[in-house]
C-alpha cells in the first residue's frame, strides 16, 4: 500500500549515468485490516462533519461560555440522528414549556434523510476502497470488519450520548450503524467491481443462463417490470418534488413570515435552514402520499390531503407555512401527476420492455383486443405493485416522532400511500402502454401503412427468435469483454510483480 524510495548516487561509477531509484512495495494489508482501517476512517470523518458546526456554534457564545463536554454530548446525539436511531425521552413536567409534555418513555425518531446522505455518502467510499483491494470471493472479509467495526463504534458513541433525560440504547444503535455502512458499502462496493461474480464471488449471468428459454423469458419479463416501476417511481417523486417546490413558492411569505417571529439570529437561520435542507427528501415523500390521496399528518389527530385538510394549531416551524389551507378543485386533480409517472413507465414498456407474456397470451388467445387487454391488464398491476413496493420503505422511514405532545405521529400511513401509489401508477401504466403505438403513429414521420405479414403465430415465433439471438450475441460479447479485461488486469499485475522481483534483486550492471 505504502512507498518507501531511496535514491543511491555513486559518482564514482563508470557505468552509472549518475542517479539510481530503488523502489521499496509495502506488502498489502490483509482484508479484514482494511475493512477495520476504513470503519475507523469513516468514524473520525463522520465525527469531525459534526463536531466542527457544533463547536462553531458553542464558540459563538465566547472562549469561557463553552462546556465541552455538553457539545461532545449533542454531537454524539446528532451523529445519532443522522443514522435514524431512537432513542426514549424522559423529561421532567414542564421542561419544554408551552403546554407540550412529553411521555414517559415516549419515543423520538427523526431521519433527516437528506443530511443521512453525508455517512451514506462516506461508506459507499469505505466500500469502494475495500472492493479495490480484495480478490473475488474475498470481499466478505474486509466487509463484514468494515461493518462490524462501525457498528461498535455506534455503540461507543451511543454511550456518550446518554443520559436520564435522552435514552439510548448501544444495542440499537449498533444496529442502526450497521444498517447504514452495510447499503452504502455494498452500494459502492457494486460501483467498484461492477459485477456480482467479483462482489460476491456467484457469476449470475451463468446461472441465469443454464435456465431453460421459458425460465429466461419470464425473467426478463420480470426485469422490464422491476425498470420500469423504478422509472415511474422516479417520475412519482420528481414530479412531487415539483409540486412542492411550487407551494413554497405561493407560501412564501408565510414561511418567511415564521423566520421572522422566531427571530433566531444569524446561526439560528443557518441551524433551520440546515434542518429544512436535510428533511427536504422527507417533505417530497410526504408531497407524494398528498398527491396520492393519503395525505400526511403533522400530529396525532390531523390530516393534509387533498379532500380535507384538518389542522389544529401548529409548532412555530418555517416550512409548516407551505401547508395547505383547504380542499380545492386543484387540489383534487393531484393524482393526476401519480398516473402521469404510470404513463410514462407504460410508454416505455411499449418501447424498450420485453412483454413476453402479450406473445404467450397472443398464442392461445385468438381475438387480438383481448390477449392485448388481458396482457396489458398484468402488466400495469405488477408494475404497479412494484413502484409500491419500492415505496414502502422510504415513506416508512420518512415518518418522524419527536416524542412530545401530540408530535409522535408526523407523516404519511406509509402502507395506504403506497397502496394509492401502486393503483394510481398501474392505471397510468396501462393507459400509457394502450396508447404509445397510436402515438407512435401520430409522430411526424411515422409510417401509418399497413404491411402484410405471415400469420401471427410464425410472426410471433420470429420475433421471439430474433429477441433471443440478439440476447445471446450481447451475452457473449459480454462476456468475451469481461474475459478480456480480466486478462488484462491480470497482465498489468504480473507486469508490476516483475518489476517488483527487479527492484528487489542485485545491483548487477551498476
Amino acid at each position: 500500500m505504502g512507498t518507501m524510495t531511496r535514491t543511491d548516487v555513486d559518482p564514482t561509477s563508470a557505468g552509472d549515468a549518475g542517479r539510481r531509484t530503488r523502489t521499496l512495495r509495502l506488502p498489502p494489508p490483509p482484508l479484514w485490516l482494511l475493512g477495520l482501517i476504513e470503519a475507523v476512517q469513516v468514524l473520525l470523518a463522520g465525527a469531525l462533519t459534526v463536531a466542527v458546526p457544533v463547536l462553531a456554534i458553542g464558540l459563538a457564545g465566547g472562549l469561557s461560555a463553552v462546556d465541552v463536554e455538553s457539545l461532545a454530548t449533542l454531537a454524539a446525539r446528532i451523529w445519532l440522528v443522522l443514522h435514524g436511531t431512537p432513542v426514549v425521552l424522559s423529561l421532567e413536567a414542564g421542561a419544554l414549556g408551552g403546554g407540550l409534555e412529553a411521555s414517559a418513555g415516549g419515543w423520538f425518531h427523526l431521519l433527516p434523510m437528506g443530511l443521512t446522505a453525508v455517512p451514506l455518502a462516506l461508506a459507499w467510499r469505505a466500500g469502494a476502497r475495500v472492493a479495490r483491494g480484495a480478490w473475488t470471493r474475498q470481499l466478505w472479509q474486509g466487509m463484514i470488519t468494515l461493518v462490524v467495526g462501525y457498528a461498535v463504534g455506534g455503540a461507543g458513541i451511543a454511550v456518550l450520548a446518554d443520559d436520564a433525560a435522552f435514552g439510548v440504547r448501544p444495542g440499537l444503535a449498533a444496529a442502526f450503524a450497521a444498517l447504514v455502512m452495510g447499503i452504502g458499502s455494498l452500494a459502492g462496493g457494486y460501483s467498484e467491481a461492477q459485477s456480482w461474480a467479483r462482489l460476491v464471488g456467484v457469476d449470475l449471468e451463468a446461472r441465469v443462463a443454464a435456465f431453460s428459454q421459458k425460465l429466461r423469458w419470464a425473467g426478463s419479463y420480470l426485469w422490464a417490470v422491476v425498470r420500469a416501476g423504478t422509472l415511474a417511481v422516479v417520475a412519482a417523486v420528481g414530479l412531487s418534488a415539483l409540486l412542492l417546490a411550487v407551494q413554497v413558492v405561493r407560501h412564501w411569505m408565510d414561511v418567511a413570515n415564521i423566520y421572522q417571529e422566531l427571530d433566531p439570529g444569524v446561526l439560528g437561520v443557518i441551524g433551520l435552514t440546515l434542518v429544512h435542507l436535510g428533511l427536504l427528501p422527507n417533505l417530497v415523500l410526504w408531497t407524494l402520499s398528498y398527491a396520492a390521496g393519503a395525505g400526511f399528518s403533522v400530529g396525532a389527530g390531523t390530516q393534509v390531503a387533498p379532500h380535507a385538510v384538518d389542522v389544529a394549531s401548529l409548532p412555530a416551524v418555517p416550512m409548516l407555512g407551505a401547508l395547505p389551507t383547504g380542499s380545492s378543485a386543484l387540489s383534487m386533480i393531484a393524482p393526476a401527476l401519480v398516473v402521469l409517472a404510470g404513463v410514462a413507465a407504460g410508454w416505455w414498456l411499449m418501447r424498450e420492455g420485453e412483454n413476453h407474456l402479450d406473445d404467450w397470451f397472443a398464442l392461445r388467445i385468438d381475438w387480438r383486443p383481448a390477449s392485448l387487454m388481458l396482457s396489458s391488464l398484468v402488466l400495469a398491476v405488477l408494475t404497479g405493485l412494484t413502484a409500491g413496493l419500492i415505496l414502502l420503505g422510504p415513506l416508512w422511514l420518512s415518518r418522524l416522532s419527536l416524542g412530545v405532545g401530540r408530535m409522535t405521529e408526523i407523516g404519511p400511513p406509509a402502507l395506504l400511500a403506497a397502496a394509492m401509489v401502486a393503483a394510481w401508477v398501474a392505471a397510468g401504466t396501462l393507459v400509457g402502454y394502450l396508447i404509445s403505438p397510436l402515438l407512435h403513429r401520430l409522430a411526424p414521420g411515422a409510417t401509418t401503412g399497413r404491411r402484410r405479414s405471415p400469420r401471427r403465430s410464425d410472426a410471433r415465433r420470429e420475433k421471439h427468435e430474433e429477441r433471443e439471438r440478439r440476447r445471446i450475441e450481447k451475452q457473449v460479447a459480454r462476456r468475451e469483454a469481461k474475459r478480456a479485461k480480466k486478462q488484462d488486469r491480470r497482465a498489468t499485475k504480473r507486469a508490476d510483480r516483475d518489476g517488483d522481483d527487479e527492484s528487489f534483486g542485485s545491483d548487477d550492471g551498476r
